[in-house]
């Protein structure tokens, strides 16, 4: 079969708003409690909810904190607790922990709590690509491709026979994208953790957690080929990244190099993965059934994650930008 996949303009029609409900994908478990779980995890109102309470809570507790980290630096005499601080002296207040945070078992918990999510990332990351790679094995024989770039695009884009068709599959992208989803309503601990430390958690991090709830959703209830990208990147940044949350845990000090080095390859993950699903807009598959070009979006509901993955993206990118800058290059200037 020649021309397995092709590059062009996407399809018209796109970029309008899915009509009407779009059916629920079948689940990819078997168990019917887990099969009730994803059907309920899938309904917009789970991550919408959890968002929006989320993000309110948090910067709500914030107010609390800093609060509390007036009243210790005016006890320490470190401020004046009349005159008013800009938001420079803010960030420069001691934190003012809470009772739970000062005791060894909280210290054991967060310990805990970065290891599962630095394996749990590594699981992720490397049971992807060994999905992706026996996926793109597998369609082979159906192609006459020598590229494996081709073969690739082949294996994301086409629903039937590539990666998201192995529903009760190990190996399924769905399988691993779901709780990939699922990990992100976890992760939120992390900024629990910040607030019990008696520290106030930043504009990035909630930003950031909230979003990634309602893109993931977006991502595995459309199916739309573009979320493997997410998946595949956020769970090798989140290896490393909490890899070094658990050496701090520890106490084993670390280069400040390789903080410098995890967030650049943060900022660069949202570039390339945004710049590399929008790509897949203008990939053209062949359909093995009927043995037409199809446009790897294929329809609104697909185009719908990756409108909000980029919208989401744009934003958080320049904040991570501003991060680096604050943390590492005005303190290298000084």
């Amino acid at each position: 079969m020649k021309n397995v996949v092709r590059f062009g303009l996407p399809q018209g029609g796109i970029w309008n708003l899915p009509k009407g409900v779009v059916p629920l994908a079948v689940p990819p478990f078997e168990n019917k409690v887990l099969q009730e779980l994803y059907k309920i995890c899938m309904k917009p109102s789970t991550p919408m909810t959890i968002a929006v309470v989320y993000f309110s809570m948090v910067h709500l507790s914030n107010k609390i904190v800093r609060q509390r980290q007036l009243r210790k630096a005016a006890q320490e005499k470190k401020v004046d607790s009349k005159s008013k601080l800009g938001k420079k002296e803010m960030k420069r207040l001691p934190a003012a922990p809470y009772a739970v945070a000062q005791m060894p078992l909280f210290n054991i918990f967060v310990f805990l709590h970065n290891v599962f999510l630095c394996v749990y990332s590594v699981w992720t990351f490397v049971g992807m690509c060994g999905s992706l790679y026996r996926n793109v094995q597998l369609i082979k024989p159906l192609t006459s491709s020598p590229s494996r770039v081709q073969n690739f695009f082949q294996t994301v884009c086409d629903l039937k026979y590539g990666s998201f068709s192995n529903t009760h599959d190990f190996d399924s992208l769905q399988l691993f994208g779901f709780w990939f989803y699922v990990s992100k309503f976890y992760e939120v601990i992390d900024t629990a953790i910040i607030l019990l430390k008696g520290k106030p958690s930043s504009l990035l991090q909630s930003y950031h957690h909230a979003g990634a709830m309602l893109c993931m959703w977006a991502g595995i209830r459309y199916q739309s080929p573009p979320i493997w990208i997410f998946v595949v990147f956020n769970s090798f940044i989140h290896s490393l990244m909490y890899f070094y949350f658990s050496l701090a845990c520890l106490k084993i000090r670390v280069p400040s190099i390789f903080k410098r080095a995890l967030t650049s390859l943060q900022i660069t993950q949202f570039v390339v993965g945004g710049s590399l699903a929008v790509v897949h807009a203008f990939v053209w598959y062949t359909d093995f059934s009927t043995s037409n070009l199809v446009n790897c979006i294929s329809s609104s509901d697909q185009a719908l994650p990756l409108i909000i993955n980029v919208a989401y993206l744009a934003p958080l990118t320049a904040l991570f930008a501003a991060f680096y800058i604050e943390s590492y290059m005005k303190k290298t200037s000084k």
